[in-house]
């Protein structure tokens, strides 16, 4: 060998060196996690606090169900917060021990077909479209750094295809600033644009743009503060237990709320002069959590008006066999029809199924009481079908380290005479969770730099790769067959919304038909998703990361579009750990508002999260207005506690604070808020 040639020889053997250089910061990784004890619908979020109550926050999936959670957070969560998280998760040692299975699916006709001859345009418009293989050969591509343009050669020093190499300079990116990593995952992308179905793929972009939101608390998004010392527990919820059958100590916890609406307009039902509302409840700190039904005259927004009926499948339930939520509408015969999620724990999984029953009330309006008088047809209704939605037994076989599933929060809208229910639920094969989602060039969204730099972060962290692996929500639709009081599923149609690659919950889907358009709502926890450095500094400068989330369409079963560019209607506004913190937020109609919903929710997270005695209760409502620009704003309007019907009385400016002093008690933690800056 000539010198010259061993001058070279060292050279290159120097620049390859260089490619192997590369800073990576300490992660934690999901699908390592040790799963964190859950509070029935209720997660622990992380965010490298040092007290563990520091994320209250609920994951519904692969966590350990705890004694006063419904759902937990799967990313090394040590508290407990909101609600609706926990999915799959492990029951605790205080499980029931008489290895009984699930006592309601002894009641309960499954549903194990699904009939799908019934066809009609919304199952047409649903036809998949054939996904086809990206060629990730490599070409002789090189960039030149001095052109405007992209030049062929014999030798690649890159090695990346044509698109590649022009998606990097629309990024300002120079090949040669790449590490070996970098470029190597750079080869993988698939930049075709796959058209699998007709659901709508809310982005990895628009997920930081409502992280964008939640940080820089813009108040057109961020929940109201709400006076503190105005908020207290729920009388209503003093009450026998479900599972105790003993009237608890002081209040039941309640979280989870909806009100019996008509289906066809969304408006709260007026069921012969009264309001009516199911609510998950329990006692805290317990794994206990059924659904209840409450009433109040209607119109009537004292707080301390409201009663109970009790629990809507009796006493004597077990802690195996929950109840979380779902809707409720009126039949032509004057019964309820509720949808619900019977949830089986009884494998140390929260095995999630989206069932039915049909309810017959006594009203006896001269003593003010409201009694369940009659169940029945109470079974389950669909569990995924395993194309459209995943089944249990497709995620069971999955990581469940990192992966969750859901299948729940049936939301009932009626259309032309026909009943749909929107929910929940994770995305089956057709399009489906794994590696090749961090690739796909399409789930990252935004300018060209923009999701450059995003698909350099995930691919870069190990945990946010294994998130993004795995998280694949959906807002799913299926179609019920005409049987109002007994109603089966008549077609299973692609999901209207899905975040393949970016968020593994989109729970509490509801839709409000207004102005001949769709608008479709849904709550999230930004440490659901991916994004790592997004969710631990919301959670680091605001001290949360929830948000709701909002699309419009003018087609119920496609078709859908973010409102406010992003989906992000409303962000956290305080801590997890103050009294007047909010979650599962649900929009109503407003009666006699063509651009307003009544926005309803739970305050003060569950377990004591804000301190001793201070349970889960029912929020103050406050209004959203809709621009005809499908933009939002959040009117800094509210009314009493626990108030569905939005009229000239309901408005209470002193449920309202000035500013985040007034939504903040004594004692409270303010190291995570904007206290600093009032």
């Amino acid at each position: 060998m000539n010198n010259k040639k061993t001058l070279v020889t060292f050279a290159s053997a120097a620049v390859l060196l260089s490619l192997f250089t590369m800073t990576n910061e300490k992660t934690v990784y999901a699908d390592v996690t040790e799963q964190s004890t859950s509070n029935q619908e209720e997660a622990i979020t992380t965010n490298n606090q040092a007290t563990d109550v520091k994320q209250a926050q609920t994951t519904e999936n692969n966590e350990v169900v705890t004694q006063d959670n419904k759902k937990s957070d799967s990313n090394n969560s040590n508290s407990d917060q909101t609600e609706n998280q926990t999915n799959n998760t492990n029951v605790t040692n205080d499980t029931n021990q008489n290895g009984q299975t699930n006592n309601q699916n002894s009641n309960m006709d499954i549903t194990s077909e699904v009939n799908v001859t019934d066809q009609d345009q919304d199952t047409q418009n649903s036809q998949n479209v054939q996904q086809n293989n990206v060629d990730q050969s490599i070409d002789n591509t090189v960039y030149n750094s001095n052109s405007n343009t992209v030049t062929n050669s014999n030798t690649n020093n890159y090695q990346l295809t044509d698109q590649a190499l022009q998606t990097l300079k629309l990024a300002d990116i120079d090949p040669s600033t790449l590490n070996l990593d970098q470029l190597t995952a750079i080869r993988k992308i698939n930049f075709k644009n796959d058209t699998v179905d007709t659901s709508t793929h809310w982005s990895y972009s628009q997920y930081a743009g409502v992280a964008k939101k939640m940080i820089d608390q813009d108040k057109r998004y961020r929940v109201p503060y709400f006076n503190a010392k105005k908020i207290k527990n729920m009388p209503a919820t003093v009450t026998r237990d479900a599972q105790t059958g003993q009237v608890a100590e002081s209040e039941l916890e309640i979280w989870d709320s909806w009100s019996v609406q008509d289906a066809k307009t969304g408006r709260v039902f007026n069921y012969k002069g009264y309001q009516l509302m199911i609510a998950m409840m329990g006692i805290p700190n317990q794994n206990d959590a059924h659904i209840y039904l409450l009433y109040n005259k209607y119109n009537d927004n004292n707080f301390n008006h409201w009663k109970c009926a009790g629990p809507i499948f009796g006493f004597n339930a077990k802690e195996t066999s929950q109840e979380w939520s779902g809707s409720a509408t009126v039949n032509k015969d004057g019964s309820i029809q509720l949808f619900y999620a019977d949830v089986d724990t009884s494998e140390n999984t929260n095995h999630q199924k989206i069932a039915t029953v049909n309810l017959k009330l006594k009203v006896n309006k001269k003593k003010n009481t409201i009694k369940i008088a009659k169940r029945s047809h109470r079974h389950v209704l669909f569990t995924g079908d395993g194309k459209q939605y995943q089944t249990y037994n497709q995620w069971k076989s999955t990581n469940k380290g990192a992966d969750n599933i859901a299948m729940r929060d049936a939301h009932v809208i009626s259309v032309k005479g026909t009943r749909y229910l929107v929910f929940e639920a994770s995305t089956g094969k057709n399009n489906y969770q794994g590696e090749e989602q961090v690739y796909k060039w399409q789930n990252y969204g935004g300018t060209p730099k923009e999701a450059m730099e995003n698909f350099l972060k995930v691919t870069a962290n190990q945990d946010m790769t294994s998130r993004a692996t795995w998280v694949n929500a959906a807002i799913g639709i299926i179609r019920l067959t005409k049987n109002e009081n007994n109603p089966k599923v008549a077609a299973v149609l692609p999901p209207l919304v899905n975040s393949l690659m970016v968020s593994d919950e989109i729970e509490r889907p509801n839709i409000i038909p207004m102005n001949g358009k769709y608008y479709l709502f849904a709550t999230t926890r930004l440490n659901r998703g991916t994004g790592d450095d997004l969710w631990q500094r919301a959670d680091n400068e605001v001290g949360d990361n929830v948000a709701m989330l909002g699309w419009v369409s003018d087609h119920l079963t496609y078709g859908y579009k973010p409102l406010n560019d992003d989906a992000g209607v409303l962000v956290a506004s305080v801590p997890f750990n103050w009294r007047t913190s909010t979650y599962s937020y649900y929009a109503v109609p407003v009666n006699g508002s063509k651009n307003e919903v009544l926005v309803t929710s739970y305050m003060t997270n569950r377990g004591f999260a804000s301190g001793p005695n201070k349970r889960s209760t029912m929020a103050p409502a406050f209004l959203l207005k809709i621009n005809p620009d499908n933009t939002t704003e959040v009117e800094n309007i509210a009314t009493a506690q626990g108030d569905w019907v939005y009229d000239k009385k309901s408005r209470r400016k002193s449920m309202i604070a000035k500013n985040i002093k007034g939504a903040h008690l004594k004692g409270e933690p303010t190291d995570h808020s904007w206290m600093n800056k009032a």
